[in-house]
């Protein structure tokens, strides 16, 4: 579709002017078509628009630069709503919930539903099979008939952070998650049956490496395509550049070879948030002007078993000197309900400002509460008195940017 979804561009440029920016972005799928655990946080709303250009001109591949556009927002909290237009006449709708998640840096579970719409079947290229990509035609191994359910597509998908520069993406789905190449057939349940099902349900999964707080690459892969390239997030915009349909140029042979180069961006927007009067925009990591004015050190009597918490400079996690004194009157409370027959029990949670990455940020506060909890130790608390977690940017006090400084903290709380 050559121009098919220049409304949908039109509408990203107006909200993209008139709308607020938020500090985080959360992508529904990891590169373009693997699902993430991610939703939107509620009451916000994501535009996003992409482009595929071919690779290769044979009568498998289209040749032509095709577009299509998205729409996505959170009603409620842990749902995702979307519509996506691949043609002026071919519009579908998506929906995704979040069981288990919403912290960063943590496992996140989610099941949705894709490609609901009125015709029977929608590809990116819009409906019906005649100029479809290889990788989306059934009809060479099933009848049409067989196929009724490819009116939607359906998925369970688990996010795991196993490191804090890396991210697995796993899952299970149908529709167009299922394929039967002669290499990705033995990635979908019909491997085990001697004949097909319409039912059939076939893996998909995908990892992100950050290179950098706002920059990945990523590689993602399911029975039907194989998909790789980077992504990068700057506050409320993400961008992608990919090699997507990679199988239709490394397995594939002469006139049979189809392939694509793809590039997307996307902007959120979070209404629960003002965008601060009289500011530039945000640069992450930019070097700030003058220096950051330290809390004023709160008085803390011990004997009332006050913590207080400490704050750190910009993507740091060093003790700052100020920040030593309170971390000495924190030691005397906690030694001080020890010493009292008391359970003196203290968790130690590391925060940052909305800055970065989420799963950066995860590593950073937890950087911050490691430090926090060395230097009570190096002050005589009994180590097994302390635990430590890392909240990221999950619970920020402050949403003004000017006072996002506050947002890098450590918090002490009493166990019991």
């Amino acid at each position: 579709m050559s121009i098919k979804c220049l409304p949908g561009l039109v509408v990203l440029a107006l909200l993209a002017a008139a709308g607020p920016a938020c500090a985080g972005f959360n992508s529904p799928t990891l590169l373009f078509d693997t699902p993430t655990a991610d939703v939107l946080p509620a009451a916000s709303i994501a535009i996003s628009a992409d482009m595929t250009y071919p690779l290769t001109k044979t009568t498998q591949n289209v040749d032509y630069m095709e577009f299509d556009a998205n729409v996505r927002f959170s009603p409620l909290r842990h749902l995702d709503l979307a519509v996506t237009a691949y043609t002026f006449a071919d519009y579908v709708l998506d929906a995704k919930y979040q069981i288990l998640g919403g912290d960063p840096g943590r496992i996140g579970l989610a099941i949705g539903v894709l490609d609901i719409g009125l015709n029977e079947y929608v590809s990116p290229i819009g409906n019906g099979l005649d100029a479809a990509w290889p990788d989306w035609r059934y009809d060479a191994y099933l009848p049409r008939y067989n196929r009724t359910t490819e009116r939607f597509s359906a998925y369970a998908v688990t996010s795991v952070p196993v490191t804090r520069f890396a991210r697995l993406n796993l899952g299970l789905g149908r529709g167009r998650f299922v394929g039967y190449d002669s290499r990705s057939k033995y990635l979908n349940s019909d491997i085990f049956f001697e004949e097909y099902h319409q039912w059939a349900v076939a893996l998909f999964g995908g990892v992100e490496v950050y290179v950098n707080p706002h920059v990945a690459l990523v590689a993602e892969a399911s029975s039907r395509d194989m998909n790789t390239g980077v992504k990068a997030s700057f506050g409320p915009v993400a961008a992608a550049v990919a090699w997507t349909k990679m199988e239709g140029l490394v397995f594939a042979k002469g006139d049979d070879q189809f392939g694509r180069l793809e590039l997307g961006v996307s902007y959120q927007i979070d209404f629960r948030r003002r965008a601060p009067a009289a500011l530039e925009p945000a640069e992450p990591f930019r070097p700030e002007p003058t220096p950051e004015p330290e809390p004023e050190p709160v008085a803390v009597e011990p004997v009332k078993f006050d913590l207080v918490p400490i704050h750190f400079d910009l993507d740091k996690s060093d003790i700052r000197p100020g920040d030593a004194e309170i971390l000495k009157r924190n030691a005397d409370a906690i030694l001080a309900k020890a010493g009292a027959g008391q359970q003196a029990d203290v968790i130690v949670e590391g925060h940052c400002c909305p800055y970065a990455s989420e799963a950066y940020n995860v590593g950073l506060g937890a950087r911050r509460a490691e430090s926090a909890r060395k230097y009570l130790v190096g002050l005589g608390v009994d180590a097994a008195l302390l635990s430590t977690i890392s909240l990221g940017e999950a619970n920020p006090p402050y949403t003004n940017e000017a006072e996002y400084y506050l947002n890098r903290r450590c918090e002490f709380k009493w166990k019991y």
